[in-house]
């Protein structure tokens, strides 16, 4: 009988451990941030995992449910979980040889294993993340990668903390900065006949921190935007004595301001009826000092 071949074995590993530590010890001590705390996350490989999970509990929940609507006592008065709808089996598990102390172990291991990658996988989720492509000098060690799957690919960063939320308006610059980096270098490696990957040692490594570049241009477009909700409406109000016109005027911008707020930052409702509140206080100030 053949024996299995160990994670090691160089049919599966062509690098040798001299050479891998040599690749991990240079991306572990890098100057740059994107490759020293750049993790893929892999996300489908984690959400596989939870399904084969979820699926061997849901088999086991299906036998203790089904021992349970054949121990024949009445469901309760409110039956919260509608067991005098459920279906039993047409043959339906024993009582006795069913529900076993092992079992209840083997759920027991289930269910830990279930929660704690939940909540793991949750926690992966709400991390900062980046293209593969942003980091060209990990994108070029990728050779089982193509140009497109290094740009789906995304990268944790460890060393920034969870995100609490993200608008869509900064999830949107994210998504522009990566496609642009990707038609860039799309455009080089076809121009380069050996491919993305084929510098030099000397080659400068060039980097794209999307999360920081987002985070600027969102800042000063915000910044901007908000400047102009508080100088037009001024401008204009400034050159108009009628009050039912200055009243409209400051009706159309509440309203356009508030709908804003609402699409473009994930702002709660709480948040969105006190900015829209401060900035009613603002122009009902300005339109009561202006001379009749």
């Amino acid at each position: 009988m053949q024996s299995p071949v160990s994670p090691t074995s160089p049919t599966q590993h062509s690098e040798s451990l001299e050479d891998e530590f040599r690749r991990h010890w240079r991306s572990s001590t890098d100057d740059n941030n994107l490759t020293l705390h750049g993790f893929r996350r892999f996300k489908t490989s984690h959400l596989l995992s939870l399904r084969f999970l979820e699926e061997e509990i849901a088999e086991t929940d299906h036998t203790i449910y089904q021992a349970g609507l054949n121990s024949d006592l009445d469901p309760t008065s409110i039956d919260r979980l509608g067991l005098k709808h459920s279906i039993k089996d047409v043959n339906p598990p024993e009582i006795a040889t069913t529900i076993t102390r092992e079992l209840i172990l083997q759920l027991r291991d289930l269910l830990k294993q279930y929660d704690e990658a939940l909540i793991a996988f949750n926690q992966i989720m709400a991390m900062e993340t980046f293209s593969l492509l942003d980091d060209e000098k990990q994108s070029n060690l990728r050779t089982d990668l193509s140009l497109y799957e290094i740009y789906n690919t995304r990268l944790v960063r460890v060393d920034l903390g969870a995100r609490s939320k993200q608008d869509p308006f900064q999830r949107r610059l994210h998504k522009v900065l990566r496609s642009f980096r990707y038609w860039k270098l799309a455009q080089r490696s076809q121009s380069n006949r050996e491919g993305l990957g084929s510098f030099g040692a000397r080659h400068k490594w060039s980097y794209q921190n999307t999360v920081l570049l987002a985070e600027i241009v969102g800042r000063v477009i915000v910044a901007a935007v908000t400047g102009i909700f508080l100088v037009v409406p001024l401008a204009i109000l400034s050159h108009q004595s009628s009050k039912a016109t200055q009243l409209g005027t400051v009706a159309v911008f509440i309203v356009t301001l508030s709908i804003l707020v609402s699409v473009m930052l994930k702002a709660s409702n709480l948040e969105m009826m006190v900015v829209s509140a401060a900035y009613a206080a603002v122009l009902s100030v300005f339109v009561s000092n202006v001379p009749q």
